[in-house]
């Protein structure tokens, strides 16, 4: 991994994710609803739906990445309220090793299985393209903001807590895309990504870059999520609407 600017450059292949959009497909069958499992090959998802889903309506879709170590399962219970109350699906992914790929290096299999998860979403429930965001911790934190970065014609935000590092696909980024919405936490006392070293500078250079920041600080915080931040980070997102 290099870095220029405080953008980093790793091996992979690319970080654009290969999917489309696509309208719901008509089935016999009502897709279902609840907690759906999502599974192909060694990776996994689970899938948190509102427990009424309005065919007229299109739901937006938040991605949430866990850090190093995969805490999928703790995160699956930390969203299961969140489809009803804010009208969302959540999808909670795991990654394939014990992080996730961009910060493993080589392989994509991460990103493979997530564009797989998003067509098969896509074709069974009705997803507003123009509402999905990446929320992620730690690892997952780097990871969600790299991959809003680099694929701003598919997700609007990144709502991050402790985000270490981000990559930029510049190949997949054109002058005239959008800028996503970031939404920034971190612990002034987080004893893996100091406060003066880390998060100042991610934020000072996002917003150099032209990226609108909301800039949260969770005061004595150490690398470890405040209770209130996912809360939080999901009221600002929706107070824009």
């Amino acid at each position: 991994m290099s870095a220029r600017n405080g953008w980093y450059r790793i091996a992979m292949d690319s970080l654009a994710l290969r999917v489309e959009h696509k309208e719901v497909e008509p089935r016999e069958e009502a897709s279902p609803i609840g907690e759906v499992d999502l599974e192909r090959g060694d990776a996994r998802a689970v899938l948190l739906t509102p427990s009424e889903i309005d065919p007229d309506r299109r739901y937006p879709l938040f991605t949430v990445l866990h850090g190093a170590g995969r805490q999928d399962e703790m995160l699956v219970k930390a969203c299961r309220g969140q489809p009803d109350q804010r009208d969302a699906f959540f999808l909670v992914p795991r990654s394939v090793d014990p992080t996730w790929d961009l910060i493993v290096g080589g392989e994509r299999n991460d990103l493979d299985f997530l564009e797989y998860a998003y067509d098969l979403i896509y074709r069974r429930y009705p997803i507003d393209p123009a509402r999905q965001v990446l929320i992620g911790y730690s690892d997952g934190a780097s990871y969600a903001l790299s991959l809003v970065l680099s694929n701003p014609r598919l997700f609007e935000a990144a709502l991050c807590w402790a985000a270490g590092f981000v990559v930029l696909d510049r190949d997949n980024v054109g002058e005239d895309d959008p800028k996503p919405r970031i939404y920034l936490e971190y612990g002034t006392h987080d004893e893996l990504f100091a406060f003066d070293r880390v998060a100042l500078p991610m934020k000072e250079n996002l917003e150099r870059a032209g990226y609108p920041v909301e800039f949260s600080v969770d005061e004595g915080g150490r690398h470890w999520p405040s209770g209130t931040f996912q809360g939080e980070a999901l009221d600002w997102y929706f107070g824009a609407f």
